[in-house]
């Protein structure tokens, strides 16, 4: 008996329907359009944000996605990050976010628009691989995560910017660092009175405190309550 070849038979259905040159020609079309598609997705993700929002189907959110503005600031500001429009963000993108992008507009049948991305300050400036987000806004201060690419930052971060959190921890910084040297002078000159170092202690607050304003504002820095959404250069 003979043997079915299911290719074959694959073949001879198809072409009952429809040519080798009319399948092409459907082919191209798809990947034209499909290019055209990515090509609208770089120039939303490259364009200027307004102040339209984007209406999402509600039963195919994923809560675990909605986060509110304030919540973003929080963790900006607990991490030195900036939360700007994604035509400011000079970093590279994971090389199938348009894939992602289309899948979620075919999810909730919409076009998205006003890209957001939170991300360190430096990846608003050169190339880096540290953490981005890309969120979309979804309506009364709400944004709709997209997609999170990059490495996992060091638990070591919060710690390390925390001084730069507001002023009040800059100066709480700079009197630690004093206490800190202060204890140390003691230990290297057991003969020092405690009226003595206290004095010495003073004097080093008043020294780390120009020192640490002077350099954090000589190099253009600013807090990281103010930065966190600011498309300025003070970072």
């Amino acid at each position: 008996m003979r043997k079915v070849n299911l290719f074959e038979e694959l073949l001879k259905e198809r072409n009952k329907e429809i040519s080798s040159d009319e399948l092409k020609s459907i082919i191209k079309n798809i990947w034209a359009n499909d290019d055209s598609k990515k090509d609208q997705i770089k120039i939303s993700l490259n364009k200027k944000n307004n102040d339209k929002f984007n209406q999402l189907k509600f039963d195919e959110m994923e809560s675990k996605n909605i986060f509110h503005k304030s919540t973003i600031k929080k963790i900006c500001v607990r991490y030195r990050l900036r939360f700007l429009d994604s035509n400011l963000f000079k970093g590279e993108y994971p090389k199938n976010i348009t894939k992602i992008i289309r899948d979620l507009e075919s999810k909730h049948d919409t076009n998205l628009i006003n890209f957001m991305i939170m991300a360190p300050s430096k990846l608003f400036k050169i190339k880096s691989p540290d953490d981005p987000i890309l969120f979309v806004p979804i309506g009364n201060n709400y944004f709709y995560l997209v997609h999170k690419w990059g490495k996992e930052f060091n638990k070591l971060r919060k710690l390390m910017v925390l001084p730069f959190k507001n002023i009040d921890n800059l100066t709480i910084f700079s009197i630690l660092v004093s206490v800190f040297f202060a204890l140390g002078s003691k230990l290297v000159m057991p003969s020092l009175t405690s009226s003595e170092v206290f004095i010495l202690f003073l004097f080093l607050v008043k020294g780390f405190i120009f020192i640490f304003f002077y350099m954090f504002f000589l190099t253009r820095k600013n807090f990281s309550e103010s930065i966190w959404n600011s498309k300025y250069d003070s970072f």
